[in-house]
């Protein structure tokens, strides 16, 4: 299972996050940057992997947008066997 460490501490705004998220996750080119969008992918992927989300929030917005991450990528990983989540 392939681990993928997401260190979130230094991005700032929603926008940016999805951006590094798209590049980390090798999520596809049509992603449409958003947390349904984010959901999809990530229930559709085959290949095992473990998320791992690390880091404060360094923004307002990053503090109001980072519990509605954590609950898509805790409800992707109950609906997808080859996911697992943690939050670090």
């Amino acid at each position: 299972m392939k681990t993928i460490r997401l260190e979130i501490g230094h991005i700032h705004t929603v926008r940016a996050l999805h951006i590094y998220l798209a590049y980390m996750l090798d999520l596809p080119a049509y992603y449409g940057k958003n947390l349904d969008a984010l959901h999809d992918a990530l229930c559709e992927e085959s290949n095992p992997m473990h998320i791992v989300l690390s880091g404060a929030a360094s923004s307002e917005e990053m503090a109001a947008y980072l519990p509605r991450l954590e609950r898509v990528m805790n409800d992707c990983a109950q609906e997808n066997d080859c996911m697992c989540f943690e939050r670090a």
